[in-house]
C-alpha cells in the first residue's frame, strides 16, 4: 500500500464501509492500477470516472497510488477527473470526501482547484452556472499551501482566511432531502444541514457552515474536479461519495500502525457503531495475500468514540500492510484501506513490557540490542542493585531486594547510544 513510514506513524482520517439505509456512488483510492486509464470508463461502475484530463504542459499521473496533476505552464489547459454518467438512484443528499495536497507551487491560482456537483456534466468543459447545484474552489498559495473558496454566483465571496498544508480531507456535504438531515462530521458529532445548503470541512476545520447552494433546482447525479490555474504539482486520493440518509455507518476515524522494534502498535477509533460483532486485523507483504494478526470485539451499537488497539508479535523485516476489517452481526465484513509500517532490521530497540512493572523483575524487550548494558537507579540517582537474566529477544532484570512503589530509571547503553525508560512500580 502507499504512504510508508518508519518510526512516525501515519495517521490517516479513513471512513467506513456502507451500512443499513445508505448507497455509496462512488469510491476510489487509486490502489488498483498504476496509469489513469485504469480508472476511466464510457460505462462506469461506482469506481471509475468517465474522464480524466491533461494536456503538454499538464501531466496526470498515478504516483505513490495518488492522483497527481503536474501544472507546469500558466495557460487554458485544464486538468480534470470528471464522472458524467449518473449516479442510480438519483441522490437527494451527498457526503462528498476527497484527500488533497499541494507538493509544489511556482506560482499561485486563484480558485486553481475547483469542485462541482450537478448533473448534465460533459467530459472536457468546465460546468456551466445553470448545471452546478453547488460548487467550492481550492486557492494554491505562493508556498505548498491552500484556502477555500465557496464559490457563489459570481465567485466574489472571500476565501475563508485559514491556510492548509499537507494532506488534507476535504468534506463537501450537501441537503438536497426536502428536509433537515443530520450528518457526522469530521470531529465525529453529528450536525444538522439545511435544506439546499451545504458545509464544507477541511480536516477537522469547518470552513464554511450553511452556504447556500448555487442552483437549488439541479439534481446531484454528476461531479467534477478541475484543475485550470497557477503553475503547481497537487495530488488528490480516496474518494467517497454516499448520501447522508438513514442509518449513519459505522465510521472510522483513524487506523495506525507505529513500529515499535520488532513489533507493530496498531491502534483505530470509531466515532459511531451499528451492528458490529468484531474487527480483524490482517497482514500482508505484497497486498495480496493477508494473514490474520488478531481481533477484537466491536462495541456493537453506540453513538460515542471506541478506542481499540493490538500488538503485532510477528511483523516482517521491510514493510508490512495491515487490513482493518470490521464484520457484523449477520457475518457480512467490510475492509478499510490498508495503512503501512517498516520495520528496521538493523535498528536497536530496548522496552519495558510491561510497564508499570513488579517490584521484583522488570521484563525487557531486546531488538538488536543484545549488547545492552542495563542499569537501575531511583529518581534521586542511587544505583539499585540486581541481576540481568537475557534469553533471545529478551531479558529481565531482577532486583536484589523488592522495590518501593514509585517511578524509576533505566539507564540502556547500546551500540554507543545511551536511553533512559520511566519504569513505574505500583
Amino acid at each position: 500500500m502507499k504512504k510508508v513510514y518508519t518510526a512516525l506513524f501515519l495517521f490517516c482520517l479513513l471512513v467506513a464501509a456502507d451500512a443499513i439505509g445508505q448507497t455509496t456512488y462512488f469510491e476510489q483510492d487509486f490502489s488498483t492500477g498504476s496509469v489513469p486509464a485504469d480508472y476511466i470508463s464510457a460505462t462506469p461502475d461506482n469506481t471509475k470516472f468517465n474522464g480524466i484530463g491533461s494536456g503538454a504542459t499538464l501531466l496526470v499521473n498515478v504516483v505513490g497510488q495518488a492522483l497527481e496533476f503536474d501544472r507546469q505552464a500558466d495557460n487554458t489547459t485544464r486538468g480534470y477527473v470528471v464522472r458524467t454518467t449518473d449516479f442510480s438512484p438519483a441522490p437527494s443528499s451527498l457526503y462528498v470526501q476527497f484527500r488533497f495536497q499541494v507538493l509544489s507551487t511556482s506560482k499561485p491560482g486563484a480558485n486553481a482547484v475547483k469542485f462541482y456537483v450537478g448533473s448534465g456534466f460533459n467530459v472536457p468543459t468546465p460546468p456551466t452556472n445553470a448545471s452546478v447545484y453547488a460548487r467550492f474552489a481550492l486557492d494554491i498559495q505562493d508556498n505548498t499551501s491552500f484556502q477555500a473558496n465557496a464559490l457563489p454566483n459570481g465567485g466574489s465571496a472571500p476565501n475563508n482566511p485559514q491556510t492548509f498544508s499537507g494532506w488534507q480531507t476535504i468534506t463537501f456535504i450537501l441537503n438536497k432531502a426536502g428536509s433537515t438531515l443530520r450528518y457526522l462530521t469530521p470531529l465525529g458529532d453529528l450536525e444538522q444541514q439545511p435544506v439546499d445548503t451545504y458545509d464544507l470541512w477541511v480536516g477537522t476545520t469547518k470552513v464554511f457552515d450553511n452556504q447556500p447552494v448555487l442552483t437549488p433546482s439541479q439534481s446531484v447525479t454528476d461531479f467534477k474536479l478541475g484543475f485550470d490555474d497557477g503553475i503547481s504539482k497537487i495530488q488528490v486520493d480516496d474518494f467517497l461519495i454516499r448520501d447522508i440518509n438513514g442509518i449513519l455507518p459505522v465510521t472510522l476515524l483513524d487506523f495506525t500502525a507505529k513500529p515499535e522494534g520488532d513489533r507493530v502498535q496498531l491502534a483505530w477509533t470509531t466515532a459511531m457503531e451499528r451492528n458490529t460483532d468484531r474487527f480483524v486485523v490482517e497482514r500482508s507483504r505484497d497486498l495480496g495475500e493477508y494473514v490474520p494478526v488478531g481481533e477484537l470485539a466491536a462495541k456493537g451499537n453506540t453513538d460515542e468514540r471506541q478506542y481499540y488497539g493490538l500488538t503485532d508479535l510477528n511483523p516482517q523485516p521491510g514493510v508490512n500492510y495491515y487490513r482493518l476489517m470490521q464484520v457484523d452481526n449477520d457475518g457480512s465484513r467490510h475492509a478499510f484501506k490498508p495503512i503501512s509500517a517498516i520495520i528496521q532490521v538493523n535498528e536497536p530497540v530496548v522496552a519495558v513490557y510491561p510497564n508499570p512493572s513488579t517490584a521484583v523483575r522488570i521484563h525487557l524487550r531486546l531488538w538488536n540490542a543484545g549488547d545492552a548494558v542495563i542499569q537501575l537507579r531511583t529518581t534521586t540517582g542511587q544505583t539499585i542493585s540486581g541481576r540481568l537474566e537475557r534469553q533471545a529477544g529478551e531479558a529481565d532484570f531482577v532486583v536484589d531486594q523488592p522495590l518501593s512503589c514509585g517511578l524509576y530509571w533505566l539507564d540502556v547503553q547500546t551500540n554507543g547510544q545511551k536511553k533512559v525508560i520511566k519504569v513505574l512500580v505500583p
